[in-house]
């Protein structure tokens, strides 16, 4: 389906579907374009990886997805493999346009802005919901592929628990929320879980895990460095991916308060580990000064404020 576009408002009028079956008359230059509808179910099945899901925030069914992507595909000359991810090949530059677009339109309120996090800030974000947003699944794994998202305008905004792998090029701005100590946790049955100094021997008896190298380079080897760990596998950053690893009442792994907060049932260990963890918003660069980034850190100070009267040792940083 081509669209017209509203000047006045940047949202994008759809035309026929009749018409939206037409080629490109031969020699003309100017793009096919597709609406704010059709773009976002594809980006939304690329992002949430479930036409289900995609088919929930966009409150409609899941065959209106599928109907909606085929139509960008047929429009835009694009090509779907589905996997542990959605992968697209064909007209990726056509596409990118697009979506260049369609974030400014987002961005003028056409649709809501569409934020990335991790799971042990998820209830935060949701009590209650942020206004002109959609939040994500929050398990996504590593920084590679939130950073592609980030820069395919697939999503707005993404804030990371990983202080370590922050990207550094030019086109990133990094605002930091708030920050915390790094801590070893256990559940409440392991062995070293009420004792008051374990020493590194006590340690060193049990196996410890580090989130894989591959997806937190810099991370993980921080926690190497320190004598802990081995790669583990991963296929989602949850609580039960991650922090439920310790229910075998033996394993070590590393969290922070939120993580505490986040499942009772976990134990911090007495050890001084080191390392300082924290939140921060990621976002292009060019969108840093927008209207609606300065309202989302309005709202995120707020949510620090309450949180760090529930949790000392989170240190604000806005």
């Amino acid at each position: 389906m081509n669209i017209v576009s509203d000047t006045k408002v940047g949202i994008c009028e759809p035309i026929s579907d009749k018409e939206s079956k037409q080629p490109l008359a031969e020699g003309n230059s100017k793009p096919a374009l597709v609406t704010l509808e059709q773009l976002e179910a594809l980006d939304l099945l690329v992002w949430l990886r479930s036409g289900s899901a995609a088919a929930a925030a966009s409150c409609c069914d899941e065959s209106s997805i599928t109907r909606r992507v085929r139509s960008v595909m047929h429009t835009v000359g694009l090509q779907l493999k589905r996997a542990n991810e959605v992968v697209l090949s064909g007209e990726l530059d056509l596409l990118r346009l697009q979506r260049v677009v369609h974030q400014h339109a987002r961005y003028r309120g056409a649709r809501p802005l569409r934020l990335e996090a991790t799971h042990y800030i998820r209830q935060q974000l949701n009590s209650p919901s942020l206004a002109g947003w959609m939040l994500g699944p929050c398990h996504h794994r590593g920084v590679g592929t939130l950073l592609s998202l980030l820069q395919e305008r697939v999503i707005d905004a993404w804030i990371t628990s990983d202080l370590h792998d922050l990207p550094e090029g030019p086109e990133f701005s990094v605002i930091k929320l708030w920050e915390w100590p790094g801590e070893l946790v256990v559940h409440g049955a392991h062995p070293l879980a009420h004792v008051r100094r374990p020493s590194r021997g006590d340690l060193e008896r049990f196996p410890s895990l580090v989130l894989p190298g591959q997806l937190y380079p810099k991370l993980a080897q921080m926690v190497h460095a320190r004598g802990f760990g081995r790669n583990c596998q991963l296929e989602r950053y949850d609580l039960g991916s991650w922090d439920g690893l310790t229910h075998d009442a033996v394993t070590i792994v590393y969290g922070s308060c939120l993580s505490l907060a986040a499942d009772r049932s976990l134990k911090r260990l007495h050890w001084d580990l080191g390392l300082t963890g924290g939140e921060a918003l990621v976002l292009l660069r060019e969108w840093q000064d927008a209207p609606a980034i300065d309202l989302l850190l309005e709202d995120l100070r707020r949510r620090q404020i309450k949180l760090q009267q529930q949790l000392p040792e989170l240190v604000g940083q806005l």
